[in-house]
């Protein structure tokens, strides 16, 4: 079993292997699935890759993973489902906001290269509604505090 995320950008390759882990867990999948991440020839030292590990030490509780010589694949093997990507976007603002209030441009400016404004956007609403930030004027600005 192969996913392949060459030609992807960071966040809809995560998200790509997100949905196709999940239907191959669904689908009672359970052998080796050889992610193919590539290694960072174009320049970026291997975006993918990095996020890619990052995200599954994250979630080493849904899975076990090996890296083998070829530096541009890990090898992925489903144990139970992985949350959504909504849920990483929702913890990194919530940290990102934890110590000192933020505004949203700060938010923004934090995460441009790894979200959307739609999503930052979208996220930091639905936090301030389920009540986990906080959003009060600090010299006629809004700004955010993780509660």
């Amino acid at each position: 079993m192969v996913i392949d995320l060459h030609n992807m950008t960071c966040n809809d390759a995560i998200r790509f292997f997100i949905t196709k882990y999940n239907e191959l867990y669904k689908n009672g999948y359970r052998g080796s699935i050889e992610v193919i991440h590539g290694y960072g020839s174009h320049g970026e030292g291997g975006v993918i890759k990095k996020r890619l590990r990052k995200f599954l030490l994250e979630n080493k509780s849904s899975l076990k993973f090996t890296i083998n010589a070829n530096p541009g694949v890990t090898f992925v093997v489903p144990v139970k489902a992985i949350p959504q990507m909504k849920n990483e976007i929702s913890k990194d603002i919530l940290e990102f906001c934890r110590e000192n209030p933020k505004s949203l441009d700060k938010i923004k400016g934090n995460f441009f290269k790894k979200y959307t404004n739609r999503e930052i956007l979208a996220t930091v609403k639905s936090l301030v509604k389920k009540g986990e930030l906080e959003s009060f004027f600090k010299k006629n600005h809004e700004v955010y505090l993780a509660k």
